[in-house]
């Protein structure tokens, strides 16, 4: 027979101990993705009494169909559970709370991002952020502005008209989401990733912070810019089948270098412009007009 004070501390056997912290560390020797968390009511509010480095590692409790979720970050809202009961070393984390914060992260305080430093500064930021701790941004919900579709939404959404027009075919984005349909992924430093089921207006958004991005609109149409080089390798064949018209921009000069056999066959007019030299060089050219 089990003896129930043996088990006090075993989970399942006893009460369910359940907590909220915030988080101040999450860089995880052992790559796991827990983060320190100082729970509220069990863990000192005085960091000289009880370090940032002195709280137990907190272990997520990850979802089966997502082994990689994103993580919470230094300053975040975190709720969970203790797996030894009120020995309270052995936090699990269940979720993060969303929230508006209204007040600038302190790390000199409890409950806030502890970073300074060069912990701060080797951190990840969004193109026009500066290293600061969280929260970045006061008075607005943490959801991502690309869900939200507030009216600073950020620059992804749309290139500038002087690069859109410098680009001659660019189209306007297809962006019009409404909360709570557009599903974003939104990294730190300013990758995103959008699942948009708005209706009439789904469409799917891979950005690079840089600039370049990937979007299919709603009728399946697709854009895609490229803000420096692109190399495509194809081992095998490559077969390309366009229903409509072809048209292509150039700025710049253009190379092609065949290895075998060229054939082109045109069914229709050929014009042929130049306003430089042109230089054809072959042991035989044979013309049949």
């Amino acid at each position: 027979m089990i003896n129930r004070e043996d088990t006090r501390d075993f989970a399942g056997k006893n009460n369910f101990v359940w907590w909220v912290g915030v988080i101040e560390d999450r860089k995880d020797p052992l790559k796991l993705g827990r983060a320190k968390v100082r729970c509220v009511g069990w863990h000192s509010e005085n960091k000289m009494e009880l370090p940032s480095e002195d709280l137990p590692w907190a272990t997520p409790l990850l979802p089966l169909n997502n082994s990689n979720p994103y993580p919470a970050k230094e300053g975040d809202m975190v709720f969970g559970f203790f797996m030894d009961g009120e020995s309270a070393q052995d936090p699990v984390i269940v979720g993060v709370f969303p929230n508006i914060p209204l007040v600038s992260g302190d790390p000199e305080k409890a409950f806030n991002d502890p970073r300074k430093g060069d912990d701060l500064t080797s951190a990840p930021v969004k193109p026009g952020e500066s290293a600061t701790v969280y929260p970045r941004k006061l008075d607005e919900p943490t959801t991502s502005r690309l869900a939200r579709n507030d009216t600073d939404y950020p620059s992804q959404i749309n290139t500038s008209k002087a690069n859109k027009k410098e680009s001659k075919v660019e189209p306007d984005s297809y962006y019009s989401a409404k909360y709570p349909y557009n599903n974003v992924y939104e990294s730190e430093s300013g990758h995103a990733l959008e699942f948009d089921d708005t209706p009439g207006k789904e469409r799917i958004h891979i950005y690079h912070r840089a600039g370049s991005y990937i979007e299919i609109g709603p009728d399946g149409s697709r854009a895609e810019r490229i803000e420096k080089d692109k190399f495509t390798v194809v081992i095998g064949n490559d077969s390309v089948y366009v229903k409509g018209d072809v048209t292509v921009f150039i700025d710049g000069n253009a190379t092609m270098q065949i290895g075998g056999n060229f054939n082109a066959t045109i069914g229709g007019t050929c014009d042929i412009t130049s306003g430089g030299n042109m230089t054809f060089k072959a042991p035989r050219i044979d013309w049949n007009p």
